[in-house]
């Protein structure tokens, strides 16, 4: 797997954190390597965690890959840690089963993804946030574009994203032609454009993001998710169809290379103590995707204006 150095932050030795952090008893030369899969609301986390390694005497890397092939660098050892998001779960433990990787534990910040929209949509798909407004003809021809007509354009984002539109669209029957996004950043630009406009559109939204977050709009409304929606279609309102709830809410977790947890007990320990609240990302995040803020400076600020937290995770 080849990987695109994003930034490289490196430590000439412990002394110079002396007096930054307490100094711990590591003697790791070679570089800590963390995936920047360029969305904000993952790698804020994931440069957060980095820096208070850094403090702690660690020498960092910062590579980009995307996000499911993080999942596999964390096995082959090629990355040390990455960001795990719950609806994928199934992938993160899939990177467990070779015994390369483990689940490190949850980093506190919650999460929603799922089928969302601007509020301005209930024009035309009265009904809304319940789903069954999206099967009435009136409201996919309003979100047709002349791209997907006669099916509803649904905007998704990058295609290595692991998003089941498709899967539910098939199990309620909604006539949506999903498009995917080149980045993260372009699946917010289209659908707040569009919001602007004032015309309809759906997406695929995801929490923490400062914009889905946002009163400008909504998630779709679906039968909630339990386990067996996802393989067995004899669970839920279609019996010849998996996906037919919504997505799983729960919280953002980290998975690391065992090799690099079990030799950096001192690294391990931090990453166990690990845990963020919402409230403590949601101005980082908007400093980046709005005010385009580099991601480095954001967490720099952060990390001087949260001293006390991170110094507990050194303790």
């Amino acid at each position: 797997m080849t990987f695109t150095n994003y930034a490289l932050r490196t430590v000439a030795g412990a002394a110079c954190l002396a007096a930054a952090a307490p100094a711990l008893a590591t003697d790791r030369t070679e570089p800590v390597v963390i995936p920047i899969v360029s969305d904000t609301s993952t790698d804020l986390i994931s440069t957060i965690l980095g820096a208070t390694l850094e403090k702690a005497g660690y020498n960092i890397e910062y590579v980009d890959a995307d996000y499911a092939a993080s999942f596999s660098g964390i096995q082959t050892g090629d990355l040390h840690y990455t960001v795990c998001w719950q609806s994928t779960m199934e992938l993160c433990e899939g990177s467990t089963e070779s015994g390369k990787a483990v689940n490190a534990g949850s980093t506190g910040i919650s999460t929603a993804e799922g089928w969302w929209y601007p509020m301005s949509l209930k024009e035309v798909c009265p009904g809304l946030p319940d789903w069954k407004a999206l099967k009435e003809p009136g409201c996919i021809e309003a979100l047709a574009t002349a791209e997907t007509a006669p099916k509803a354009r649904f905007v998704e984002g990058p295609a290595d994203w692991i998003m089941p539109v498709e899967e539910m669209a098939t199990a309620f029957d909604i006539d949506v032609e999903p498009i995917a996004s080149g980045s993260a950043a372009a699946l917010v630009a289209t659908v707040s454009a569009a919001a602007r406009r004032g015309e309809p559109v759906i997406a695929w939204g995801y929490t923490p993001h400062w914009y889905f977050m946002s009163d400008e709009g909504e998630f779709v409304e679906f039968p909630e998710y339990e386990e067996g929606c996802h393989d067995d279609p004899s669970w839920g309102s279609n019996p010849e169809a998996t996906h037919d709830c919504n997505v799983e809410t729960g919280v953002l977790w980290l998975f690391a290379n065992k090799e690099f947890v079990d030799a950096e007990p001192e690294a391990a320990a931090i990453i166990e103590k690990f845990e963020l609240e919402d409230s403590q990302l949601t101005d980082g995040y908007r400093k980046v995707d709005v005010d385009g803020v580099p991601l480095e400076t954001v967490t720099d600020e952060w990390m001087a204006e949260n001293e006390a937290v991170w110094q507990a995770w050194l303790k």
